[in-house]
């Protein structure tokens, strides 16, 4: 499926509801092995050399994004060494404050834990929430990972390869929103709002390498 053709489908979608749908779409997508190829040729046509405006993070791509959703295209690399895992933010309990869905594209992929949250939003700081039980998967080529916003916390953990994903970020309404994403130790205590701030940090210094290269 080409990359137009699964952004018109998901218009004629309720993103709220049609949860099946979606997933067939995206795993229909992932079937298409020239999505980095086409969308870098786009960017440049459009922006030249300039794809900070494509670029989610040091290690992924925004292939589309309007009002309702995002796509976008991530790496995950083996990491050996702390630094490396700190980069990919692996091993780094947390929740989204939007419904994710993630398809395998290629190599092995990353592995996730996932524990639904049992307790009513919002969530106190330090305060351990009653968890459900852990549930594991691999995000190997078609294998698909959905989350609901705020309800289930995640961690991942390296691929043992070169690994991609397609990600679907459905964006939440602001009148549903309940909580914010938190970050959660070890023990599952929340500690702050945001994995992405984690991740703005590493992207924005990576720039800057760039820049000055």
């Amino acid at each position: 499926m080409k990359l137009e053709a699964f952004v018109e489908r998901l218009k004629t979608h309720d993103l709220r509801r049609d949860r099946s749908r979606i997933i067939e779409d995206l795993r229909q997508l992932a079937n298409n092995r020239t999505l980095l190829s086409d969308h870098l040729y786009a960017t440049i046509q459009r922006d030249g050399f300039d794809t900070r405006s494509s670029l989610y993070n040091a290690y992924g791509f925004v292939l589309h994004r309007n009002d309702s959703f995002t796509l976008r295209l991530n790496f995950w690399a083996p990491a050996g060494t702390p630094d490396e895992k700190e980069t990919f933010i692996y091993n780094l309990n947390h929740s989204h404050d939007f419904e994710i869905y993630a398809v395998g594209y290629s190599g092995d992929g990353y592995t996730t834990i996932t524990r639904e949250i049992l307790d009513d939003l919002p969530l106190q700081k330090n305060k351990r929430p009653r968890l459900g039980k852990a549930r594991r998967l691999k995000l190997a080529p078609g294998e698909v990972l959905y989350m609901p916003a705020l309800k289930e916390i995640h961690r991942q953990i390296p691929p043992i390869s070169m690994s991609a994903s397609l990600s679907l970020l459905v964006h939440p309404q602001h009148w549903l929103k309940l909580d914010e994403a938190w970050c959660f130790d070890k023990d599952y205590r929340p500690l702050h709002p945001g994995v992405a701030t984690q991740e703005i940090a590493l992207f924005t210094d990576t720039l800057s390498l760039l820049n000055t290269g």
